[in-house]
């Protein structure tokens, strides 16, 4: 009876992550099925490698881009748009799925529906996930990696031509249970909550002086289509903290492997030996697996 497991940020340019990712059971999860929510490297022949050596102990392995993949760092792509098609060109060699598709749970089914994404900055408006800090600061975007390694070419956002691209897979008949996955926030109320384990949030208010995540972290309007498709839970990434929180009937859901020095100092809050089960035996998974 085939699971679905949960992992994002794996950012496997680094040696500790990338050994992490080798060292995963050969045999404990090949029926099972992993969601992998973006940020796995920038560069192509790592990510190569990390898709292949998961593709290796899956079943089946949906992927797709988080923001360090559309990075022109070592890259001879004129573009970040140029470098997206290029992540799924790759996808299709190696079998990993980047397109919804139903699968066998032992029970009725489940579908799987990658949802692609960026984030809306404050001028966007309403869709943004902004939240002025409290403690007036330096907001340091110059220091966000994106303003210098991504390129998007002139004309349609980033934001819009991704949601945009989710848009055929809304008006689909779905004929079994959905389960959605992106890298980017859908919702500001996911940025704060309590930690899986119940301890303290390393995030709190006020924020404090310096980098304001909120300016970077997602979209709204990724929520209103994981709600249109009636997913029963959701996966995300990008903020390196793990979470699990049910908000209207859905499961958010965070688990992200990050970078070496945040699992070491607990910055990322939960963390577990290997992926995170979701859901199994025709349901979703508990919040205490």
């Amino acid at each position: 009876m085939a699971r679905v497991f949960a992992l994002s940020d794996i950012h496997v340019d680094y040696s500790d992550n990338m050994a992490w990712i080798r060292d995963l059971s050969a045999q404990d999860y090949c029926r099972d099925v992993l969601l992998l929510a973006g940020d796995a490297c920038h560069h192509m022949g790592r990510l190569e490698a990390a898709l292949s050596c998961l593709r290796e102990k899956f079943k089946e392995v949906f992927f797709l881009n988080g923001n360090h993949e559309l990075w022109l760092l070592e890259s001879d792509c004129t573009d970040s748009l140029q470098k997206f098609h290029r992540v799924l060109e790759l996808c299709r060699s190696l079998d990993v799925r980047t397109d919804p598709a139903k699968i066998d749970d032992g029970c009725e089914g489940l579908w799987i529906v990658p949802l692609l994404s960026w984030y809306d900055k404050p001028e966007a408006g309403q869709s943004s996930l902004f939240v002025p800090k409290t403690e007036p600061g330096d907001e340091m975007l110059h220091a966000w990696a994106d303003e210098h390694f991504v390129r998007w070419p002139t004309g349609e956002s980033a934001s819009a031509y991704f949601l945009s691209s989710n848009v055929p897979h809304l008006t689909r008949v779905y004929d079994a249970p959905v389960v959605t996955f992106s890298h980017f926030l859908p919702r500001t109320d996911l940025m704060f909550p309590p930690r899986i384990d119940g301890g303290p949030s390393p995030d709190t208010w006020p924020h404090r002086r310096g980098f304001n995540f909120s300016r970077v972290a997602g979209t709204w309007s990724l929520d209103e289509q994981i709600r249109k498709l009636g997913s029963r839970v959701h996966l995300y990434g990008h903020q390196h903290r793990n979470r699990w929180v049910t908000i209207d009937g859905i499961h958010y859901i965070s688990h992200c492997l990050g970078y070496p020095y945040e699992r070491k100092t607990g910055r990322i809050g939960y963390f577990q030996s290997g992926p995170r089960v979701i859901w199994e035996d025709g349901r979703p998974a508990t919040a205490d697996r």
